[in-house]
């Protein structure tokens, strides 16, 4: 109850407000199979990256397939929660969720365009930046590298991260099969 004697319209949770409905729902997707399966896994990836169709996201749904058949490990995406792009405030608590119960996170880039660069940021958190690996592609001229990858808070991002030894480049198919058996 608020001093005026009425209901509060929502629930604030570590800032992000949500309603009583987005909390339920939340509570649902956190007692739900797909996280039980994530509970009981010895290896737990979050794999992130460019989602949609194309080429870009068969090279993530790639290692996604290859980290989900590794031995005793399960691989999820935001994605395989079927939230919408109006759940915003529910979509940034799953994430945060998410993180913690991995025990990898694994971000295939190839550019700076799209949500996961917000994504970026969080990994930043003091619980989750040990758990982050990198498979970022590079390209054959620097034109094409620099247009890819300009977006200078993302950039910065990444630098850190490329300052803890786990980010593995790579320029093909064949090379991300490589860069891939280096996360463990």
């Amino acid at each position: 109850m608020s001093d005026d004697g009425t209901a509060p319209e929502g629930i604030d949770t570590d800032g992000l407000a949500l309603t009583y409905e987005e909390h339920e729902r939340l509570k649902s997707l956190l007692h739900g199979n797909r996280f039980r399966t994530i509970a009981y896994a010895e290896r737990r990836y979050l794999v992130l990256g460019a989602g949609g169709d194309g080429d870009v996201a068969d090279r993530r749904m790639r290692v996604y397939d290859r980290l989900e058949s590794r031995p005793d490990a399960t691989a999820f995406r935001l994605e395989d929660f079927e939230l919408t792009p109006d759940e915003l405030a529910l979509w940034a608590s799953l994430y945060e969720h998410l993180c913690d119960r991995a025990t990898h996170v694994v971000l295939v880039v190839e550019d700076y365009e799209g949500g996961y660069v917000w994504e970026m940021g969080y990994l930043f958190h003091e619980n989750v930046r040990g758990k982050v690996w990198v498979l970022k592609r590079t390209y054959d001229d620097e034109k094409t590298e620099r247009t890819r990858y300009d977006n200078g808070m993302a950039a910065s991002h990444l630098r850190l991260l490329e300052n803890a030894d786990r980010t593995h480049r790579w320029r093909d198919g064949d090379d991300l099969e490589r860069a891939l058996e280096r996360v463990p």
